[in-house]
């Protein structure tokens, strides 16, 4: 894979979330599986431009998080000195016991360049975030893209229903709700890509929610149980860091958007 792939590769994965992929009929179970998983690679591979613009944070890891290994080694819960850290802060607004949370740059990670330019944030905790478990590390992203960004790539039409295209589009599971404020959440589920077909770090089991704001906002957040390949931090994890309901709820929290 030359760089200019990569790093479109990188592009699609964080922000595939409002990527519309159209895929023809096909026959046979075989086909079927096929598609299914050359659709949701595009998914993670397609740069929307919308979510891209808040790529990832610096690769900056807590004191005694990550092994310099394979595995991960967790530390107790975060120190008064760790919360005033943006990834102590960001672990505040997280269930108990979802994990040592450091912040780190997927991009970085993919291309493995510890220099790699990152882009300007628009949310307070914009970036990508390690979890460190005993089995595993998994990782939560969390990305706002603003009304222009979100016009310039719709043509002012505004997001369709996240589940408009569910599942040939590669979501499963894939439900919407509209919320007392006006803005819509959808929640759906990405299955893992097959690092057998594809010779790019290979993303795990995905939930991922989003959440059209009235204002014209768009806001993200993903939880993965890791990805194959050069560059990962452990082993994946075996299930996603946060449930469907935790993750729903996560987006909701205000503190994202301030």
């Amino acid at each position: 894979m030359n760089e200019e792939a990569e790093t479109e590769y990188v592009r699609g994965l964080l922000g595939r979330a409002v990527a519309e992929v159209q895929v023809p009929g096909s026959r046979g179970s075989e086909a079927v599986f096929a598609k299914a998983s050359r659709v949701r690679w595009r998914r993670r591979t397609t740069a929307t431009g919308v979510v891209a613009a808040a790529v990832a944070a610096g690769l900056v890891f807590g004191p005694g998080v990550l092994s310099s290994g394979h595995g991960a080694r967790v530390a107790s819960a975060p120190t008064a000195g760790e919360y005033t850290t943006k990834a102590g802060r960001f672990a505040k607004l997280l269930p108990a016991g979802t994990g040592k949370i450091s912040e780190i740059s997927l991009l970085r990670l993919f291309k493995q360049a510890p220099k790699a330019k990152q882009p300007k944030y628009i949310g307070p905790y914009d970036g990508d975030y390690a979890v460190a478990r005993p089995d595993g590390v998994g990782y939560i992203s969390v990305h706002l893209a603003p009304r222009s960004v979100v016009d310039a790539k719709t043509g002012g039409k505004g997001l369709r229903n996240p589940c408009q295209d569910a599942p040939k589009d590669g979501r499963i599971g894939c439900t919407t709700q509209k919320l007392s404020n006006g803005s819509l959440l959808g929640v759906w589920e990405t299955p893992p890509t097959d690092p057998a077909l594809h010779p790019v770090p290979a993303g795990g089991r995905e939930l991922d929610a989003g959440l059209q704001l009235k204002d014209g906002r768009y806001l993200t957040v993903r939880a993965s149980t890791g990805f194959q390949g050069k560059g990962r931090l452990g082993p994946l994890l075996k299930t996603p860091p946060l449930t469907r309901a935790q993750l729903a709820k996560l987006i909701q929290n205000p503190a994202l958007l301030k």
